[in-house]
């Protein structure tokens, strides 16, 4: 049977409503970081045991946390494969059971387990110690140790480890830094913690420097980068080595890093920097 002019008309924009509704169906996917976005889900665990190197008794609203990060790429903030924690913390050991999506963890990557106690957001214990999680799937396990902070330094509203840390440079002398171009290493510093010698990027140049903290006072050596060529640093680069030499003290403030001159004034502003699982 012949179709009639309406019937036909009717087909065709019945059509076109479902073409335009799975269009927008995809564009709000898409904006809202939905089904083509989503992470994987974890599907196995790292375990293992958290220490503290001496007798501890921990108020009841400390927080325990355990995390399992990608370090393969230096130059980039590590990745978080997944995350455990304890609110409230309890006493130690700490038993570590953190799931990942095994698909992430491939092969040559690196890929560390870092813990902190904290209270009220200020870290007090964390790991200080590089704690790398073996490659073969039977034996990830880990066991760690985590070292109390200073006195001095616990009293300061830190919420990241001043060690180990992949700190993105955010200031310099007050002025913003720009950040970089999605998937672009950026000026960063890296205070390492089995030797002391920080480690980072000027934005182009990979560079180190030997540094000595005490207290609250922090110094850093003569930075030794390599010498390629930046064209479009706009400077960032040579100004971002000049106020290292410059640094005297420091202060952390939640996930902020400041670092002063020999007249308390703030040179160099870094942001605490990880990247989420995507």
């Amino acid at each position: 049977m012949a179709l009639s002019p309406h019937d036909v008309m009717t087909a065709l924009s019945t059509r076109l409503l479902y073409r335009v509704q799975l269009g927008a169906a995809m564009v709000l996917c898409l904006l809202f970081a939905g089904c083509a976005t989503r992470p994987p889900e974890p599907d196995a665990v790292v375990t293992g045991v958290a220490l503290t190197r001496e007798r501890v008794i921990l108020p009841p609203e400390a927080v325990f946390e355990a995390t399992l990060l990608d370090v393969t790429n230096p130059d980039m903030p590590p990745v978080v494969l997944g995350r455990q924690r304890r609110e409230p913390a309890g006493q130690p050991p700490f038993a570590i059971r953190i799931p990942y999506p095994s698909s992430r963890f491939v092969h040559k990557g690196r890929y560390e387990v870092r813990a902190t106690i904290s209270l009220e957001g200020r870290v007090l214990w964390t790991t200080d110690m590089r704690n790398p999680v073996p490659q073969d799937s039977a034996y990830r396990h880990v066991s760690i140790q985590l070292l109390r902070l200073l006195p001095q330094l616990a009293r300061v509203e830190a919420s990241a480890p001043l060690g180990l840390t992949y700190w993105r440079l955010a200031e310099i002398n007050g002025e913003p830094v720009p950040r970089p171009a999605e998937g672009a290493p950026g000026p960063h510093l890296v205070l390492q913690t089995d030797e002391p010698r920080a480690t980072g990027s000027g934005g182009c140049n990979r560079f180190l420097a030997d540094y000595e903290v005490q207290g609250g006072q922090l110094r850093f050596g003569r930075v030794v980068s390599n010498i390629a060529l930046c064209l479009d640093s706009s400077g960032v680069e040579e100004r971002f080595f000049s106020a290292l030499a410059l640094v005297e003290s420091f202060r952390q403030q939640g996930l902020q890093l400041l670092l002063r001159d020999a007249e308390g004034k703030p040179v160099l502003r870094f942001e605490a920097t990880e990247t989420p699982l995507s």
